[in-house]
């Protein structure tokens, strides 16, 4: 028994030095991303360009508005990723300017700070560090390949889950502390204002905040869940606050319906009327069919295995770990993770990235099989299991760690013509704003620019303003979605005035009248 107890304690602080090796190899492989391939997404470009315009005094505006109109556009509804990532990035912009890595430095320095808080507060735990080192190679195998911008773009969805793991735990950690339910209240609102989707993972907490005031049936529960609900929406209104007094009342009242309609959109039951009971139930069978064929093309994972594995983590974990807060942080997680990954598979319109802050919050609570009370040769075959289960192939697995090996922290050829090409704009002859084509085609450009507001789209250009206009875009975004008009522009506006993979620069014939 004692030996077991001694080589249980080695292996601990074994482990714990490894997780710590491993978040620092992380960090290296993740900042390696961040210098050398900035900006690397369309969505983040946008995101980006909001930081950058609040960064500049212009406030929070978008300056390539999704619906196409001239100028900036405060609040745009289409701005997935919220102000929790926003402004953060935009404090960085203003300190450092708008170089292609700041964006994604936010995203990547908020995620690393999370993880690496988590090995600090597990440090006096058994098996903590197991877990850090089992969650964050299941994390880099979520990720590793297809997702891996997810870590190094001004993209919610890391965040947001993060922020939610470190909500759960703060909270099971000390559920009867106020302290720890108004921090876990704050975090999740967080990450509510960082990704939308995280209102989902908020209802575990909800249920057992309200569960303890109906069970003990005293007024101190029921202010608990008065404080935890303060505390999550404070955030919120903070921010819906300043809409109202940036936008007054009556453009407020018409963003919120823009943006509800734009939520609506996201999901495929917005298409079919709740009253018709077997119409609603026959979209989301068709739905799931869809959405668990893409996620076992883009994850590698089955819908069926994910439950089983997470039935059997919590079992084990309820009935055979010592400590109540992994119990706690173990069913808030899976709970949390089995709701977004439902509304993934039954409601969603499929998109990968939404799966994100679900898979996200699974492999931390399934990483809890870590915890259990067994010998050691027990406990690391399950957990060396769960890692089979789950990890890639090594050609996926080893793609972030070739592409830092291959750039070594420098610009990739793309970065080094985005500059160029800004370079090229800033110096070309020109007196209204350049031409693009939809948001996505010019994204990066407009946030690298030195100014706001450089660019029209194709369709609100004046008849009389097209002659002699330069037309820029990003090939890589006009050929993922191409348009039929705005390659008739193409065509016709076919004097090359620079071509810098991916990015194309051309003048329109004639002149302006």
């Amino acid at each position: 028994m004692n030996d077991e107890i001694f080589r249980s304690q080695n292996s601990d602080r074994y482990l714990r030095f490894g997780a710590v090796i491993l978040l620092v190899s992380f960090a290296v492989i993740v900042y390696g991303h961040v210098f050398s391939n900035g900006l690397c997404c369309a969505d983040d470009s946008m995101y980006a360009t909001v930081a950058k315009n609040l960064a500049f005094g212009k406030g929070y505006a978008q300056s390539t508005p999704l619906d196409g109109s001239v100028g900036l556009r405060s609040f745009d509804p289409g701005v997935g990723t919220g102000p929790t990532v926003i402004i953060p990035a935009a404090v960085l912009v203003y300190v450092v300017g708008n170089v292609p890595w700041a964006p994604g430095f936010t995203t990547a320095t908020i995620s690393l700070s999370l993880l690496f808080l988590g090995l600090i507060l597990l440090r006096n735990t058994s098996g903590g560090g197991a877990y850090v080192c089992t969650s964050v190679l299941l994390l880099y195998s979520l990720t590793a390949g297809l997702h891996f911008e997810h870590w190094y773009s001004l993209l919610g969805e890391t965040p947001a889950a993060l922020l939610c793991v470190a909500g759960a735990g703060v909270l099971a950690n000390k559920p009867e502390r106020r302290s720890s339910i108004a921090v876990a209240g704050l975090l999740f609102g967080l990450a509510l204002m960082a990704k939308l989707l995280s209102l989902l993972a908020f209802i575990p907490i909800a249920f057992w905040l309200i569960r303890s005031a109906v069970h003990r049936r005293d007024g101190r529960h029921l202010f608990d869940c008065l404080l935890a609900t303060t505390a999550f929406i404070e955030p919120f209104v903070l921010f819906e606050v300043w809409k109202v007094l940036v936008l007054g009342p009556h453009l407020y009242w018409l963003n919120t319906m823009e943006f509800l309609t734009f939520f609506k959109s996201q999901s495929t039951a917005s298409t079919v009327g709740l009253g018709n009971i077997a119409a609603v139930v026959t979209n989301a069978l068709n739905t799931y069919s869809n959405n668990s064929a893409v996620m076992h093309q883009r994850f590698g994972y089955s819908p069926l295995t994910l439950l089983l594995v997470a039935a059997l983590t919590v079992g084990l974990v309820c009935r055979y770990a010592d400590s109540q807060f992994i119990k706690l942080f173990c069913l808030l997680s899976v709970t949390a993770a089995l709701i977004e990954i439902s509304w993934w598979l039954f409601i969603s319109n499929g998109w990968p990235r939404y799966a994100l802050i679900g898979l996200f919050l699974y492999f931390f609570a399934v990483s809890c099989v870590v915890f259990i009370r067994q010998s050691w040769l027990i406990t690391s075959s399950i957990t060396l299991l769960l890692l089979l289960v789950f990890l890639p192939g090594y050609s996926r697995f080893s793609d972030p760690i070739r592409f830092v090996w291959k750039y070594r922290y420098a610009y990739t050829p793309r970065l080094v013509n985005l500059l160029r090409t800004v370079r090229f704009l800033e110096k070309a002859q020109h007196d209204q704003p350049f031409v693009m084509g939809v948001w996505s085609t010019a994204g990066d450009i407009e946030y690298t620019m030195p100014t706001v507001g450089n660019f029209i789209r194709y369709d609100h250009v004046p008849e009389d303003r097209q002659g002699g206009a330069i037309l820029v875009r990003n090939k890589i975004w006009v050929d993922f979605a191409p348009m039929p008009e705005f390659t008739a522009w193409e065509k016709k506006c076919d004097e090359l005035l620079l071509d810098a993979p991916p990015y194309v620069v051309s003048r329109c014939p004639g002149s302006r009248k």
